[in-house]
C-alpha cells in the first residue's frame, strides 16, 4: 500500500498560500510555480523549473533531502524541456522567436539546447559554432535531443540544420558532453525527417517525406547500412515512427486508420510490418528511458489518462498508484531507470494540482509541490465530462465546469473552444476554465467533431465542416444546457484561442442570436490570406496546406467559398461586442489576422479594441502576457456579461 508523507524541501517555492475567498486572477495567469520535474537516471536528483515570472530558476535538488545542488537563473527564457544525460549533465531545451536574415519571410520559433555540466558548474550551448563537412550549422535544433550512454559516457545526438545546397537539410550531430566535442555523423536530404539510433549510437532507421507528392519512406538496417523497408503515399495523415518496438530489433510505426491509429513493428532490414499490436491501439507508447524499447502505453480518456505496462511488476505498481489517488488524474512525469523512484503529477480530487515523489522501497508518496502555489485544492472547481447531441444526432463530449455557488441558478455561460482544430481538451486542471469559473461563470468546453482522441471516425466527421457543423456543435451545447436549466441562454459568450479564436469570431458572424459577446485570442479571421501564408511557408502545395483545405472544404487557397466562412468577410453581421487579443510575435497565426478583423469591424461600424501582447508567441509563454489576457477577458466580461444578477 502506498502511504503519504509531506516533504518540506520545496515548500518555499511550491507550497500553497493560505486560501483566499477567491484567488486573484493573477494566480491563474502566472505560469506554473513548479514545472517539468525530471528525475535523474539513478533517482538521486531532481531537475525542475521553479519560481515566478521575475525569479525563474532551473534547479537541481537531491531526492534524499531536497537540498539545492544547482540554481541557475532563467529569467524570461522560454524553457521547453529538461532532460538528463547521465548523472552530471542536464540538457535544457529553450525556444526563441526570431527572424533569420535570408532564411524566412516571417519570424519563426527556433529551438536551442544548452548542456549544463553539474561537475564543472558550467553551461554550454550545443550546436554553437559546429562546422559540418559541408557548411556551417545553424545553431538551432529541429527536435529534442536523443541521449545514449556509450562507453559509460553521455552522448547527445541532435538534429540540426545545415545548408549544403542553399536548402536547409537535417544534419545529425554527435556531441560528446564530457569533452564538448561535436561532429557530424549524417547529412540528410531535403526530404529527411529524422533518424532512430541504437544504444551504440548507430543509425538503424531513417524517415523521409516528400511534401509535395506526399511520399513517405522508412529505411532500416544495421550498422548504418539502411535499406528501404516501407514506402507509401500519404498526402495528409502520415505514419508516425515511434522509435523502437518491444525490443531493439524492430521499429514501431503508428499507421492512420479509418477508426483508430494502429501500431505495427518493422524488423530492422525487413520490408513487412507485423500485425497490429492491439494494446497500443490509439495510444501513446511509453518507452524505457535507458533502452528506448516500448514498455507500455498511455491512453487519453474523457475522464483522464490510463497506463498499461507489459512487465507485471510495472503493472502492479501502477495499479497501486491509481488506487492511492482516487478521483484524480495521475500522470507519470518521470521515473528513474530502475523505476524505484517516480515523479507523479496529480490533478483533481482533494489533491488540487501537485507533484509527488513515490519511493517504491518505502511505499511513501511524498508531496513535492503544488503546481500553482496560489491555488489550493479547495479553490479548484469540479470539471465534469458530459455529452449532448448535435443537431444531426452526433454525440458531442464536453467538459463542464461550474462555479461554487450555482444551486438553482441559471448561470452565465462561457463556451471555451479549443484550438487545433485537430486537438482536444483533457481532464484535470485547466487554468483558463478555472479562472473563468472562479469569476462566477459556467464554462463549457465542447469536443466538437474534428477533435482528436475520440476515434478517427469522430475526427473525420470534421472534414469540410470548418465554420459549419464544427461551429454548430458548439452552439448545440448552449441549447442543451439551457434546456437543462443550468444556464441563461441570453447570457452566453464564446471565447477561444487559435482555432478556438476563429470559432469565437464565427459565433458572432456566421451565427446570430446565440452569443452576447465574443473574445478571440489569436484567431484566424480571413482564410484566403491564411492559406496563402501556409503555401508560401511550405514552398507550394504541401501537407500543411492540404491539412487546412481538408477541414475548410476548399478546393484551393483561392476558393471563393472561403469568404463565406471568413469572419472578416462577414463582419457586417456582428451585433454584439467583440474583443481581439493577439501576441505580436505569433508565428502560427500571424498578428495581421486580428488587425484584419479589427479593420473589418471598424468599416462595419462595430469598432473593437485589439489587446496587443508584446513579445508574446502563440502559446502564451510568459506570465505577464498570460495574465494580461485573462484580465482583459474578465474586464470585458464584467462590462458585457456580468456574472452577477442578470
Amino acid at each position: 500500500m502506498i502511504r503519504f508523507s509531506v516533504w518540506l524541501g520545496l515548500a518555499a517555492l511550491g507550497a500553497a498560500f493560505p486560501a483566499a475567498a477567491v484567488p486573484p486572477i493573477e494566480a491563474y495567469g502566472h505560469l506554473p510555480s513548479v514545472d517539468m520535474i525530471e528525475i535523474s537516471p539513478d533517482g538521486s536528483k531532481l531537475a525542475l523549473f521553479v519560481g515566478d515570472e521575475h525569479n525563474r530558476q532551473i534547479q537541481v535538488r537531491s531526492t534524499a533531502d531536497m537540498k539545492v545542488l544547482l540554481g541557475a537563473k532563467a529569467g524570461d527564457t522560454k524553457v521547453r524541456a529538461l532532460m538528463w544525460a547521465g548523472e552530471n549533465h542536464l540538457l535544457i531545451t529553450t525556444s526563441t522567436t526570431a527572424w533569420v536574415y535570408n532564411l524566412s519571410g516571417n519570424k519563426r520559433e527556433y529551438l536551442q539546447i544548452v548542456d549544463f555540466d553539474l561537475a564543472k558548474h558550467k553551461p554550454r550551448e550545443v550546436l554553437n559554432g559546429v562546422v559540418t563537412g559541408v557548411t556551417r550549422l545553424l545553431n538551432t535544433a529541429a527536435a529534442l535531443p536523443t541521449v545514449r550512454m556509450i562507453g559509460g559516457k553521455p552522448i547527445a545526438f541532435v538534429e540540426g540544420i545545415s545548408f549544403p545546397d542553399r536548402a536547409g537539410v537535417l544534419t545529425l550531430i554527435r556531441d560528446d558532453l564530457e569533452t564538448a566535442n561535436a561532429r557530424e555523423i549524417a547529412l540528410g536530404t531535403v526530404t529527411t525527417r529524422g533518424w532512430v539510433l541504437d544504444q551504440a549510437g548507430q543509425i538503424v532507421a531513417r524517415v523521409d517525406y516528400d511534401d509535395k507528392p506526399g511520399e513517405w519512406t522508412l529505411s532500416t538496417g544495421h550498422d548504418g547500412h539502411l535499406v528501404r523497408s516501407m514506402r507509401g503515399t500519404y498526402p495528409i495523415d502520415v505514419p508516425a515512427v515511434r522509435g523502437f518496438g518491444r525490443d531493439a530489433s524492430t521499429i514501431l510505426v503508428g499507421f492512420p486508420g479509418d477508426e483508430i491509429e494502429r501500431h505495427r513493428e518493422v524488423a530492422l532490414g525487413g520490408d513487412h510490418p507485423s500485425e497490429p499490436i492491439e494494446v497500443l491501439d490509439d495510444g501513446d507508447p511509453v518507452h524505457d528511458s535507458r533502452t528506448g524499447v516500448v514498455i507500455g502505453v498511455r491512453h487519453t480518456t474523457g475522464l483522464g489518462v490510463s497506463y498499461s505496462f507489459f512487465a507485471p511488476e510495472d503493472a502492479r505498481l501502477w495499479t497501486q498508484v491509481t488506487k492511492a489517488f482516487p478521483n484524480a488524474v495521475v500522470e507519470l512525469a518521470s521515473w528513474s531507470d530502475d523505476h524505484h523512484k517516480i515523479v507523479l503529477k496529480v490533478e483533481g480530487g482533494k489533491f488540487g494540482a501537485a507533484f509527488f515523489l513515490l519511493d517504491t522501497a518505502t511505499h511513501h508518496a511524498a508531496w513535492l509541490a503544488d503546481e500553482y502555489r496560489e491555488i489550493s485544492g479547495d479553490d479548484i472547481f469540479e470539471r465534469k465530462l458530459i455529452s449532448y447531441p448535435a443537431a444531426d444526432g452526433l454525440p458531442i463530449p464536453a467538459y463542464l465546469t461550474l462555479p461554487a455557488a450555482h444551486a438553482g441558478a441559471k448561470l452565465p455561460l462561457i463556451v471555451l473552444a479549443h484550438g487545433g482544430p485537430g486537438a482536444r481538451d483533457e481532464a484535470g486542471f485547466d487554468w483558463w476554465s478555472q479562472a473563468l469559473a472562479s469569476r462566477g461563470y459556467a464554462v463549457l468546453q465542447p469536443e466538437f467533431r474534428g477533435s482528436t482522441g475520440f476515434g478517427e471516425h469522430f475526427h473525420a466527421a470534421g472534414y469540410g465542416e470548418w465554420g459549419r457543423k464544427m461551429q454548430t456543435d458548439l452552439s448545440d451545447g448552449v441549447k442543451f444546457l439551457a434546456a437543462a436549466g443550468t444556464i441563461d441562454p441570453a447570457r452566453a459568450c464564446i471565447v477561444g484561442a487559435s482555432y478556438g479564436g476563429y470559432a469565437a469570431l464565427a459565433g458572432v458572424t456566421l451565427q446570430s442570436g446565440v452569443y452576447a459577446c465574443a473574445v478571440s485570442l489569436a484567431g484566424p479571421s480571413d482564410l484566403r490570406p491564411m492559406l496563402a501564408t501556409e503555401q508560401a511557408a511550405g514552398g507550394g502545395v504541401g501537407i500543411s496546406l492540404r491539412f487546412w483545405q481538408r477541414f475548410m472544404g476548399a478546393s484551393s487557397r483561392n476558393d471563393p467559398a472561403l469568404d463565406l466562412i471568413s469572419p472578416a468577410k462577414q463582419a457586417a453581421k456582428v451585433t454584439v461586442p467583440v474583443l481581439l487579443i493577439h501576441g505580436i510575435d505569433d508565428t502560427v497565426v500571424l498578428f495581421a489576422q486580428s488587425k484584419t478583423m479589427a479593420a473589418a469591424l471598424t468599416r462595419a461600424g462595430r469598432p473593437t479594441e485589439v489587446v496587443t501582447l508584446k513579445g508574446e508567441d502563440h502559446w502564451l509563454s510568459h506570465s505577464e502576457t498570460r495574465t494580461a489576457m485573462l484580465k482583459a477577458t474578465v474586464d470585458f466580461l464584467g462590462v458585457n456579461l456580468p456574472a452577477g444578477t442578470p
